[in-house]
This record gives C-alpha cells, structure tokens and sequence, in this order.
C-alpha cells in the first residue's frame, strides 16, 4: 500500500468515525451513558465556580475526586448553555431499569423516563450533553489519528499495518459508543495514545529535549484526564531504561528520565497534593470507596472466568450502562479472532524477535499487561467488575498487536486486503452497535391511531379508571404463542386505547397463575416496557405494548395458565379500577388463559390399559394405591385428536349390589388442564382421591369415564377390539375394602 493510498484511506476511516461517532451521540438519549450524570453535573460545577467539585464525606455519589481534563475541555465547549432540568432527571430514575441486564433487547434498558422535550432536543440538558458528545468524537477521532502514526512509527515501509490498527480501532462499537458520551474515559484514550505515540518515537528514533518533554507532557495530562492512564509512567520509565541499556549509559537514564518525570510532574504532583490535602491520599480513592462501597470479600478464582468475560464483552460492546448487550455469537467471533492474533504473535516471536519492530511490539505488550495492575486492585476494593473501557488508554497496544497477530498468517502481499478486510468488518460491526442494538434498545412501542389501529387477536372491552375518569380501554391481546413451557416465556401485546390524559407513571402488572392457582410468572414494568409510560399517553392513541413474562422453571405442567394484567400506583400498588364498556364492575384481572405443556413425558403406569373414549383420548393405564382412609388413583390419559369440549371425568366405585358406594367425579386434574386444550401424542396424568370412610367393608368395582357437565352425556367407551362398553363406563379392577 502506497503512503498516499493509506493517507487516503485514514482520512476515509476519520470521517466515517466522525459520522458514525456522532450518530452514537444522538442516538444515545440523555444520560444513559456510563455515569453521564455525574460526568456532566462536574462539568456544570467547573461552569458555575470555576473549580472542581469537591466529594464529600456522606454526601453520597459523585465524581468530585476526579481528574479535572476532560470536564474542562467540556466545561469550555458548553459554558454557554443553559442549565434549568438538569435537578430534575434523578427524579425520573426508571424503577425497573436491569430487568434481565445481559439480556439482549428493549426492555428497561433505560435507566431514565425521557420525556418528550428531550426527546427532541428542546432542554437544556439535552443540548449541553450533545455540545459535550461531539467534543468527544473528536477526542476520539484524534485518538485513532495517533493510533495510524503510532503504526506508521513501528512500520514505517508497511503503511497497511497503520490503516488496519486504526481501521480496527475506530469502529470498534463501545469505543464509538463512549467517544459519543460525555466520559472521561475519551480524554484517557487520547492522552494514554499520546504517551504510547511519544515513548514508540523515543525507541525508534532516540532520545531528544523535545520528544522527554512531550512524553512528560502525555503522562501529565493522561494523569489529570484519569486514573487509568496511570500504568503508562511505569511503562515510560521502562522505556527510557531500555534506551539507556542499549546505549550503555547511566548518564542517558538519569537525564532523559529527569526530564520525562520532571515534566510530568509538573502537572501530577500539584494535582496529587490537593487530593491529599482533601482526601487523605494523592489519589482520593480512599473517599471515593467510602461513598461508592467497597467489596464484601475477596475475588476468588471463581470470579475469574465471569470478570474476564465481563471485560471482554464490555470492551468490544455493551452499550448504554453495559445493560446493551451484542449477540453472543458476535463476541464468539471476536474471541476466535483475538486467539488467532494471540497465537499469530507468538508464531511472529519465535521467527522474528530479532526484527527491528520486536523491541516496540513488546513495549506495546508491556503497556497493555501493566494496565491490568490498577484493574486487580480496583478489583479487589470495588464490588462492580472492571469494564472494557478502563483498557482504552492502552488502545493503540492492543489494536496494532492484533493487527500484527492475524497478519503472521498471511503472506506479506495479502497484508493490504486484510487491512482492508478488518476495517471493512470493524465498520459493519460498528453500524451494527448502532442500528441494531442502541437505537433498538430504547425504542417505543408502536403507536396508532385509532381508526388504523390493528384488531387483537383475542379483543376484550375493559375499562380502567382514574379518579372517575376513564384512562384506558385494553381492546384485547395477542400472543406470540398460545403454548409455553416451563422455564419459558409468554409474549402477550397488550391493545391499549388512551381515553384520557394523567401525570401519573402507573406501573402495568401482567401474571401468571397454573396449577391450584399457584403463580407461576410475573412481571411488572412501566407500559412500553419503561419507555412509554402512561405520563406519556395521549387519548386517541391505541399502544401495542408487548409484555414479556418468564415461567417459572418449576412449574407443574401440564397445566392451563390463567393470564391476569392491569394498572396499579407504584408506591401503594392499589389497583385501577376496571369495568366492562357497558360500566360493570369487574372484580377479577384475569383477561385470558393459555396453555403450559410439559417437557417431558410421565412415568409409565404401574398398570397399562388400552382403552379408548370416542375418537379423541385413551386410556394408557393407571396407578392405583390404597391408604387407610381411600384410594389414591392417577388416570394415564392420550389425547389422540383435538378435543373442542371440556369433558369431567366420573371415577364411580359401585358395590357389590350394583349401586354406586362413592364417587369421585371432576374435571381433569382438578380443573387446572381441561380437555380443550390437549393436544394429540399429549399424555396427561390425572390424580385424584377417592375417600372410603364411609363405605362398609365389601369388594368394589371401579369404573371411569368421561361426560358433558351440561348433559351429562358421556363420550362412548371401547375397548381394545373397538367394542363399545356397558354404561361407556372403562372397568378399572376390583377393590377389597378394607
């Protein structure tokens, strides 16, 4: 690849990052990146009083013990914006915000309530924190220019290896995410490239006045943008000895690392004596882990697997406060990619560590592995695992090492492709994060009007009432299955129609009741799974809004499942009352039924049977036991075709004069899975218990069957040749009592 080709194509990599970083910025609502809250309040601090906040003692969380940079360069973008909501968005806190946090999806992966101004960017806020985001872009767009020189240092007659890293890098889809955000994470990224950039030139090309003093520079300012940049002094220090070690001079060491150091205090060490003189420590984590937590125990072995997990994932993409997470196929690809690059580097190691770019690839290695140092001790202080962003300072170390990794298996010519190839999936995949998974996750449900508004598939006419007034019609439902497993989940859509306006935020109830009316599922959310709740609702508007609710593994099944749903205030959870259209009272939450089916099949009876009642069921067999006071008997029923009537099973026990001594008749399993809904190859097992107390002692025949409640019409009974039994009653066996 030409120098003019690479130049071309980083030029094209930055404006599709500054377009793509800047599309992550609006797509973003306010405040739902990491921590953005706090990270905009300091900034408003900086604008009101021109210092740094101060965290104080008990005053519960914030970033006041931060490193001041990166909200000055905000402060300086947006001082000129106004500040009249920002007091208000604690109050709008989604209590339902992580439901099923690693789950892939919209619901409630908002950590706010947006409403309609800053929807559309008529608050203050909401223009302060894009004025902020678009600096960001920029932050990042300069850092992954430093990544393409930082390249073009180590590879100087190997443009492509630059594009590559820098391709890599740029649409990688949580750094466009935080470049989008207001985070102090994109002043570390950029001044911990500059570091790296600064120590590559001293390697490379020998130590000067200038490129110590801009080394020095780089760790001071990376220091006071954020702690995390904080590994890169050792890594300097280690360079410069290096250099020194090759020209054999303690001299060399001595006076080049005066002044890298040198410089950089100058911008550490006043810094570090105000936190000292606030904190208690030049860092002020002591403060921050008194207000913010410290850890229960120790990380043990066990936390390991799910950290290093966490961190990976949440280095590539977890959007939003990491709630947004890729699919899992995604992060499966990029693992196999990094373990072709690690193992790459070590096929390039072995071949070629005498290299002129061996000694910068292993400085590289080195920054990345010391930047783990600060991580495990956060670990071991904090309870929340280490995100993927907190590597950022050490992004140039990790793109270009695996760049170089996955290019050991290509022949030298094939090095333009793959740099082409990487940049061309990276942008994909960056597009991607967007399209796909942060514009998704907070999309509203979908909103007509009522005269194209679709029909549910199972309508109702329910009323639910304000104060008198009527808030909603639920004109019915739809369910993406009619059958669920246990473990499960059951999608209903719920059809809301708006009568009228309130400034209440009602909390939507959806349950699930199965055997003995035990519940089985629940979920409770703002309508619009958070993102359109009833504050929202303008009358004339009919909401689709899909309710997912999870079964419970160990549900008894199978079973018919009893779908209760409505409205409820959150903080009393008093119920909205409900009538039909015509205004009558209904009591009860209940609006449908579905079905629970098993997934697996029972036990064989202790005693087969073959038997059949009309075209629809057989009888497989039975379990037969006898107590001291009755019978415990459990009916092995095959549903052969559909039945579209519930039918009750006669259990009689007739005497030895031919009259009936006791009865236990009832629908099967105890009403809770009527015929209607049995399906052919389903096999039900029906118990029930039939009481002898009051019965002489005697031998007994035992009879069973079905029949219509309503008649008492009974389905024919027939025996295994096809013949129709006496009375369509099935002889079970004889009974001795006692």
């Amino acid at each position: 690849m030409s120098e003019r080709t690479a130049n071309r194509a980083l030029s094209i990599i930055l404006a599709l990052f500054i377009l793509l970083g800047w599309a992550y910025a609006f797509t973003t609502p306010t405040l739902e990146a990491p921590d953005e809250i706090y990270h905009y309040d300091y900034i408003r601090a900086l604008i009101k009083t021109g210092r740094p906040p101060v965290l104080e003692a008990g005053g519960g969380k914030g970033f006041g013990h931060h490193a001041p940079l990166y909200y000055a360069v905000g402060a300086l973008a947006s001082f000129w914006v106004g500040e009249n909501d920002l007091h208000l968005w604690p109050d709008r806190h989604n209590p339902f915000f992580g439901y099923r946090f690693g789950d892939v999806g919209r619901d409630n992966k908002n950590l706010y309530i947006h409403p309609e101004d800053d929807r559309f960017g008529t608050s203050d806020t909401w223009l302060g924190l894009r004025v902020v985001r678009a600096i960001s872009v920029l932050m990042g767009a300069l850092t992954v220019w430093v990544i393409y020189r930082i390249g073009r240092e180590i590879f100087p007659d190997r443009p492509e290896m630059a594009v590559g890293a820098a391709g890599l890098a740029a649409f990688i889809p949580e750094f466009l995410f935080i470049s989008g955000a207001v985070n102090d994470d994109n002043g570390a990224a950029l001044f911990g490239a500059l570091s790296l950039w600064a120590m590559v030139r001293i390697l490379q090309q020998g130590p000067t006045l200038r490129r110590c003093a801009a080394l020095g520079a780089a760790l001071g300012l990376g220091w006071l943008s954020k702690l995390t940049t904080a590994a890169l002094v050792p890594t300097a220090g280690l360079a410069v000895a290096w250099v020194a070690y090759r020209r054999r001079s303690w001299r060399d060491l001595l006076r080049w690392g005066l002044i890298v150091f040198g410089v950089a205090a100058l911008f550490i060490v006043p810094w570090m004596v105000r936190q000292t003189l606030l904190y208690g420590d030049p860092t002020g984590t002591s403060r921050e882990m008194s207000e913010w937590g410290l850890r229960d125990r120790p990380p043990t072995l066990a936390d390991l697997g799910p950290d290093l997990y966490w961190l990976r994932t949440s280095f590539w993409g977890r959007l939003g406060y990491n709630q947004i997470p890729l699919s899992r196929w995604i992060y499966d690809l990029l693992d196999l990619l990094t373990l072709l690059a690690i193992v790459g580097l070590l096929r390039l190691a072995l071949r070629s560590a005498s290299l002129r770019p061996a000694p910068l690839l292993a400085l590289l290695a080195l920054a990345f592995l010391l930047s783990f140092v600060p991580m495990v001790i956060r670990r071991f202080l904090r309870p929340m695992p280490n995100f993927g962003r907190y590597l950022f300072p050490v992004l140039p170390s990790i793109v270009l090492l695996l760049f170089t990794g996955l290019s050991a298996w290509l022949p030298r010519r094939h090095h333009r492709h793959l740099a082409l190839g990487v940049t061309g999936g990276m942008l994909l995949l960056g597009i991607a994060g967007l399209v796909c998974f942060l514009a998704p996750a907070y999309a509203r449900p979908p909103i007509y009007d009522v005269a194209a508004a679709p029909e549910p598939t199972y309508p109702l006419d329910r009323i639910y009432w304000e104060d008198g007034e009527p808030l909603a019609r639920l004109r019915g439902y739809d369910l993406e299955s009619a059958a669920v497993e246990p473990g499960g989940t059951v999608r209903a859509t719920l059809h809301w129609e708006v009568l009228g306006e309130t400034d209440e935020n009602y909390v939507l109830f959806a349950q699930l009741f199965g055997r003995g009316g035990a519940k089985v599922g629940q979920r409770d959310t703002y309508p619009g799974l958070g993102h359109y709740p009833t504050s929202f609702w303008k009358p004339g508007q009919v909401i689709l809004d899909e309710v997912p609710i999870p079964v419970d593994p160990e549900a008894v099944a199978p079973s018919r499942l009893r779908l209760d749903a409505g409205l409820y205030v959150l903080e009393t959870e008093e119920r909205l009352a409900v009538t039909d259209g015509e205004g009558n009272p209904i009591p009860l939450a209940t609006i449908g039924w579905l079905k629970l089916t098993a997934t697996e099949e029972p036990p064989p009876p202790t005693h087969p049977t073959d038997y059949r009642l009309g075209e629809g069921i057989a009888l497989t067999g039975y379990d037969l036991t006898k107590g001291r006071d009755g019978l415990r008997l459990a009916l092995h029923w095959t549903c052969r075709a559909p039945m579209d009537r519930d039918y009750t099973v006669f259990v009689h026990l007739i005497g030895p004069d031919g009259t009936l001594a006791t009865q236990a008749d009832g629908p099967p399993v105890e009403g809770d899975y009527p015929t209607s809904l049995w399906a052919p190859g389903e096999a039900i097992v029906d118990e029930r218990t039939i009481s002898l107390e009051e019965i002489p002692p005697g031998t007994y025949r035992l009879y069973v069957g079905m029949y219509l409640l309503e008649t008492g019409e009974r389905l024919p009974a027939l025996d295994a040749g096809g013949t129709r039994l006496l009375n369509d009653a099935i002889p079970l066996t004889e009974v001795v009592w006692p």
